[in-house]
């Protein structure tokens, strides 16, 4: 009885670490110096950490080049894997309803999108302009989030800054995965991986 009490005080406590929301503050930029900022915080801020930028290690001795190996046959039966697993009944709509269901365990405070885009072709950078014309009329159209874009005519161009505040509940989004995993389409999943291995140790 002690031990069935212990258990359930250990799956207990991951349960409320696991509920204990996570923000995430992040910051990214392809223009300038490309710099890239994350930061992590846990227990409403009392924790943290910058997981961007990263300091810098000190330069390695360069290594003799390698010879070039030949493909190996693993690498084919791998790729083969693969495309039998996107084949596999269900996958393809189960990973999306996947996709759908984490995407409910992340709750934006804030985002900001600036976009500077130039196409090769100048009516293209129109066409592409008209079509995202409303998120430009209407920046708060999703809430916290907005959208900036600036067209460019004169040459192909692709700059981009993404700011923002992400909340994310990492019992969801467990939850979400374990649903995913235990499906039928994830059990068919499982077993072709346990076939697969089988027959690659034979």
């Amino acid at each position: 009885m002690l031990a069935l009490y212990i258990v359930a005080g250990i799956l207990l406590v991951i349960v409320l670490v696991l509920s204990v929301p996570v923000d995430l503050t992040f910051d990214f930029r392809t223009n300038g110096d490309g710099r890239a900022m994350l930061r992590v915080e846990w227990l409403f801020g009392l924790l943290g950490k910058n997981l961007l930028p990263r300091k810098k290690k000190p330069a390695k001795r360069p290594k003799k080049p390698k010879k070039a190996k030949k493909p190996k046959k693993g690498k084919k039966r791998d790729l083969k894997t693969l495309l039998t697993l996107i084949r596999t009944r269900g996958v393809l709509a189960g990973s999306i309803r996947l996709v759908r269901r984490m995407l409910t365990s992340f709750r934006v405070r804030q985002l900001d999108a600036d976009l500077r885009v130039g196409l090769d072709d100048p009516a293209d950078t129109g066409i592409m302009c008209a079509v995202l014309w409303p998120l430009m009329v209407r920046p708060g159209l999703f809430g916290p989030v907005t959208f900036r874009i600036e067209p460019v005519f004169e040459e192909p161009v692709f700059e981009a800054a993404l700011r923002g505040e992400v909340t994310i509940i990492p019992a969801q989004m467990v939850a979400n995965l374990l649903r995913s995993v235990f499906s039928l389409a994830g059990l068919r999943v499982m077993k072709l991986m346990v076939v697969s291995r089988w027959k690659r140790k034979k």
